[in-house]
């Protein structure tokens, strides 16, 4: 029985990651990732983050992108709204974009890129205030994995993640 792969979580780096040999699944997730990653972090419009097996760090298992948004406190539920700051907007984490290669299916690699997004929002928004983490899925499924981490609907199309929901043990 081999033991399971261990990985790491690191910044994208454009000298160093394969990103052509990236493939999810997902033809717009993929092309995200070979073709336009490195033009948004240079733009500073994302950062984009990839999960490595220690033992190939240019190989991607999975990647993420993180950026700042604004939330409309209109959008919130009444009891989130009336014990925040009644400004018009609020700001927010986008979890942009977030996926696995196909050749790490079943290998946790899912759950390990979310618990490092909602880590690095929430041990972030200590310092640069974000009061929620919010993403867009991309279908049903996606819809189902993120509620399955406690985010709920923001709008018909967008879901939210309170900062209060992170689990304490991801935030140490």
């Amino acid at each position: 029985m081999s033991a399971e792969p261990e990985f790491r979580i690191e910044p994208l780096d454009l000298a160093r990651h394969r990103r052509a040999e990236f493939d999810c699944g997902n033809q717009a997730l993929t092309d995200y990732l070979r073709q336009q990653a490195r033009k948004d972090m240079t733009a500073k419009v994302a950062a984009c983050f990839v999960l490595v097996p220690v033992e190939d760090t240019g190989l991607i298992a999975g990647y993420y992108t993180l950026s700042a948004v604004s939330i409309s406190l209109t959008k919130l539920p009444p009891e989130l709204s009336k014990k925040i700051p009644k400004y018009p907007d609020l700001p927010a984490t986008l979890l942009g974009r977030l996926a696995r290669d196909v050749r790490f299916r079943g290998q946790g690699v899912g759950d390990r890129l979310m618990a490092s997004a909602l880590a690095k929002a929430g041990k972030n928004s200590a310092e640069i205030g974000s009061m929620a983490i919010v993403t867009d899925p991309k279908d049903e499924a996606a819809g189902k994995f993120y509620s399955e981490f406690g985010f709920r609907e923001l709008t018909e199309t967008r879901l939210f993640l309170p900062m209060q929901g992170i689990p304490k043990e991801l935030l140490q």
